[in-house]
């Protein structure tokens, strides 16, 4: 019976695992303007600043800083005429798809989610943040890379 069993749940893992891999893709919106990778900044080590347009600057931040897996995380957003934004986390070395969360307006500048790392089995992990942001009726893409270690 266990061999039914191990069977079983193999076959629905692959499954779940194609359908993130193969059929999930998350909207996105075709005019949006795709911004290079953010380098030089690490989100989760400190604030980072974007400068969208020559009149647009926004500041990203996911907090606690050093952050491990599965602790739960605050992402904040400042910057003026946002009308959208959310942010995607995925994993990079393990392939570890994530759910869009929408940040919230905290006041007129500032905007908040509350989102948490996926478990990981690795002693490193290497993670995207793509920050969606609707300013002044333009879409951006804006994606940050960053590390945690389990150690």
């Amino acid at each position: 019976m266990s061999k039914w069993l191990t069977v079983g749940v193999s076959i629905i893992s692959a499954a779940a695992v194609g359908y993130f891999n193969f059929i999930y893709q998350p909207q996105s919106d075709l005019n949006s303007v795709q911004l290079p990778l953010q380098q030089d900044c690490r989100v989760n080590e400190q604030a980072c600043q974007v400068q969208l347009t020559p009149e647009q600057t926004i500041t990203l931040s996911i907090t606690p800083f050093n952050a491990k897996p599965m602790t739960p995380l605050s992402v904040n957003l400042n910057g003026t005429k946002i009308e959208h934004a959310s942010v995607t986390i995925n994993g990079v070395n393990m392939t570890m798809p994530g759910f869009p969360t929408t940040l919230d307006t905290v006041d007129e500048n500032t905007y908040q989610a509350e989102t948490a790392l996926a478990i990981c089995i690795l002693g490193e992990m290497l993670w995207q943040a793509d920050l969606t942001i609707t300013v002044a009726g333009q879409p951006y893409l804006v994606p940050f890379q960053f590390t945690t270690t389990t150690h």
